[in-house]
């Protein structure tokens, strides 16, 4: 008898590829095709968020670039590589009053008997209107037969409407008693004529913000004298605010040695300040009028804005010592060695940081930076030409043959970039530093590491040579560069 058989029991059985027989034969491990559309859809996700952040970015660099657009000295962004953008002559006549954002320039014409301004367009150079200035209140006795030399001051206030030119001309010799300053307030875009007051003799001005600001001294009998501060809208006159000085003795000349320096009264300002220096005192005001204080130190001497609300105070005798005051923000008094450096930008970054310059040789200073609070010294920079850059809270100066680029507040070096010769001009456009040498290269240095970005022959597409830089400036967002032969170009 055969014995029994077992009954088996079949259950099912889920046959699973392992990686390397899937890899082998050309489909996805498992696992990814479990998970298939969860991938794809953190895939998509992470995309999506790479794409947002670096719009975000795009959008962050964008709004940078439109502010520092907005900054005095700042260029239009060069071409790549830059080029020269049309020819310039002498007789488009002197710059005097330009468009942050590069979009018109006034120059002045000079002429026998008179000067005209003229309004340009930065790029073709096409005159877009030409205004005679009249001169008639300010001509010495003789005349036009005693033709005087003329030189026009302007400045750009604000206003609701846009921006006016507000210029001055200055006329010398001066007639006995003095002479009136007549001033023309112009629409820039279109020249139109707002308003041509004439100051009284003796009298001086600046603006503020959106406000033409005249100081206009009274004399006593004694010979001391005060001063009222007026400031209005320079298109129709309308005062804003009026403040006087303390009565203060007239000082006429003061004796250094054997030097005898005429002292002369000074009004100064900025966007937040106006400063009045006359016969020893200095006197601070807000844009809106409310007295800041008498700045004054013991000596005689001259005031001047220094940047995050100070005030440099130099003593006449200071020619031959280092001997002037900072007066911090705060009011202290500190002894220091330098003045206030020039900027070519300054975009208003690193705000508790004063910048002073302290001569060493002729052309050659070091550069000191500051607490605004303290006058501490931060850091100092020495061997160092031309005006500096602060953007972005970092420093950029020429320095022999090289480019430095420092931090604001600790002097840190952040790159240096060597080009070959001393810069002659230091500038940016937002994105690069740009630098002319005396050889006519132009070099734009990355503002993050100094890496060389472009370079160009500033004087290749004209027909002669016209031999070396004689002079290179910033000309309504453009870049001026001016050779020895006296032509030039206007490079973008």
């Amino acid at each position: 008898m055969a014995p029994p058989v077992a009954h088996a029991h079949l259950a099912p059985v889920e046959l699973e590829d392992t990686d390397d027989d899937a890899v082998g034969a050309g489909r996805p491990p498992t696992w990814v095709r479990r998970h298939i559309a969860w991938l794809a859809g953190a895939g998509a996700a992470l995309l999506l968020g790479l794409v947002a952040v670096q719009a975000a970015l795009d959008a962050h660099e964008r709004e940078r670039l439109e502010y520092l657009a907005d900054v005095p000295g700042v260029l239009s962004p060069l071409h790549d590589p830059p080029a020269a953008l049309r020819s310039w002559a002498p007789s488009a006549g002197a710059l005097v009053a330009e468009d942050a954002s590069g979009h018109w320039a006034i120059g002045a014409r000079y002429h026998l008997g008179g000067v005209d301004l003229r309004g340009t367009d930065p790029d073709t150079g096409d005159v877009l209107w030409s205004v005679p200035f009249s001169l008639d209140d300010a001509l010495p006795p003789g005349g036009r037969s005693e033709f005087p030399s003329v030189w026009v001051r302007c400045t750009t206030t604000t206003s609701p409407d846009g921006p006016r030119a507000v210029c001055a001309a200055e006329v010398s010799p001066v007639r006995s008693g003095g002479a009136p300053t007549p001033l023309l307030v112009l629409d820039p875009a279109t020249g139109r004529t707002l308003a041509s007051p004439t100051l009284d003799p003796g009298s001086l001005w600046s603006a503020t913000g959106s406000r033409l600001v005249v100081a206009t001294p009274h004399r006593d009998s004694a010979g001391d004298v005060r001063w009222a501060l007026t400031a209005t809208d320079p298109a129709s006159g309308d005062v804003r605010w009026q403040r006087w000085t303390p009565v203060v003795p007239e000082v006429h000349a003061v004796r250094v040695g054997d030097r005898v320096i005429r002292s002369e009264a000074d009004l100064t300002s900025d966007e937040d300040r106006v400063l009045l220096t006359d016969s020893g005192h200095a006197w601070l005001f807000g844009a809106d009028g409310e007295p800041r204080g008498d700045v004054t130190v013991e000596a005689d001497g001259w005031a001047e804005l220094a940047r995050a609300d100070t005030v440099v105070w130099t003593p006449w005798q200071a020619f031959a010592i280092a001997a002037s005051v900072l007066v911090t923000r705060d009011g202290t008094r500190v002894p220091v060695g330098e003045r206030p450096a020039r900027l070519g930008v300054d975009d208003g970054s690193a705000p508790d940081v004063v910048l002073l310059t302290d001569s060493e040789n002729a052309g050659v200073a070091a550069l000191v930076g500051r607490d605004a609070s303290s006058g501490e010294e931060l850091w100092r920079l020495t061997g160092t030409t031309g005006d500096a850059l602060l953007v972005d809270g970092v420093v950029h100066v020429a320095q022999g043959r090289d480019v430095r680029a420092v931090d604001a507040r600790t002097g840190e070096s952040h790159w240096l970039a060597h080009v070959g010769a001393p810069p002659v001009y230091l500038g940016t456009d937002g994105e690069l530093v740009v630098v002319v040498t005396a050889d006519r290269t132009l070099r734009g240095l990355a503002r993050a590491d100094g890496r060389l970005a472009s370079v160009a022959d500033v004087a290749r597409h004209l027909a002669r040579d016209p031999g070396g830089v004689d002079q290179v400036s910033e000309y309504g967002g453009r870049l001026l560069v001016r050779f020895r032969d006296g032509s030039g170009v206007l490079v973008g």
